[in-house]
């Protein structure tokens, strides 16, 4: 892990999460602690994810959450306008179900999903605007995820 302390205006090196895994997204929770969600090399079909409790010098074990199948691809996750996790994959086995999740408990559970594209689908990303609206931005197509990009927005929700 790589961490600024200062807005971005130097880094220095952190801790590190775990072997097997890469691409990984993180967000700063109501608590200040950092969750980590990752792709993961373990043959699970599983997100991996761990935490921090001191800024990134230190992080849990990795677990794999059971609740965000994916197909070893990049992902995004962000808190949310509400302070609520967002989290964007293909929530499959294969690339494909580009799924927007919502977790109100730190990412423990995410018993809310919004499905964007059932087709082919890869890589996202999430932002949130000033006025609260996620945009999820993301690699779909009909034959292939990598025929074009599409940015969904995502209003009171």
């Amino acid at each position: 892990m790589i961490v600024s302390d200062d807005g971005g205006e130097t880094w220095r090196l952190g801790g590190i999460v775990g072997d097997g895994t890469n691409e990984c997204m993180l967000a700063e929770l109501a608590d200040c602690s950092l969750y980590i969600n990752m792709r993961s090399y373990h043959g699970r079909h599983r997100r991996a994810i761990a935490y921090s409790r001191d800024g990134g010098e230190t992080w849990s074990d990795i677990a794999w959450d059971e609740a965000l199948t994916e197909p070893v691809c990049q992902s995004s996750v962000i808190a949310g306008p509400d302070g609520r996790l967002l989290f964007a994959n293909p929530a499959s086995e294969r690339r494909e179900k580009l799924t927007v999740k919502r977790s109100a408990d730190n990412g423990r559970t995410w018993p809310e999903a919004l499905l964007l594209e059932e087709g082919p689908s890869a890589y996202s990303d999430l932002a949130v605007t000033a006025d609260g609206t996620v945009l999820c931005m993301y690699e779909c197509g009909r034959h292939s995820p990598y025929e074009r990009l599409t940015l969904a927005r995502i209003q009171d929700w």
